[in-house]
């Protein structure tokens, strides 16, 4: 009589295993890419938010601003200061430690770091500072190849 037992031969189980393993491999991959992507996603993101917050900083005090110090600000420099002058106060930016600090209060977020803070001054006909061309580069601690440059023109109102 004829077996009729009817199995999976060590071949088939061979190719299968061997297509599993391929499957598999396929999904840690993507799995591993889409974390790493958004890893990277996350990071761009910190950056965006810190640059934007310096923006609004920056906009802010320019609106509310009465003039710049000029003797006492540090143009042209790559660790540049800036003195702006309220109706009753002033207040100071500039670079401590790699973080802008506005008044000695830091605003941007640890993990982050300017490298660059050049202020170049924008003068009317009466070589009177009326703005502020700003080009500063912010970069993310854990991945130097992440960063941001902002380069912006804030002007006296």
């Amino acid at each position: 009589m004829k077996n009729k037992l009817k199995g999976i031969t060590l071949l088939e189980t061979l190719v299968y295993l061997s297509l599993f393993s391929v499957i598999i491999l396929m999904i840690l991959n993507f799995m591993l890419a889409t974390q790493e992507s958004t890893l990277r996603t996350e990071r761009k993101r910190i950056v965006h938010q810190a640059s934007e917050f310096v923006i609004q900083h920056l906009t802010d005090s320019f609106h509310k601003a009465q003039s710049i110090d000029s003797i006492n600000s540090v143009f042209e420099n790559s660790n540049g200061k800036l003195q702006i002058r309220y109706e009753t106060t002033t207040g100071v930016y500039e670079i401590v430690n790699n973080r802008l600090q506005y008044n000695g209060v830091p605003i941007t977020p640890p993990n982050t770091s300017i490298t660059q803070f050049i202020l170049t001054p924008v003068y009317d006909n009466d070589n009177t500072i009326i703005g502020i061309n700003t080009d500063i580069l912010l970069v993310l601690n854990k991945d130097n190849s992440i960063s941001l440059p902002i380069n912006m023109l804030f002007t006296l109102r």
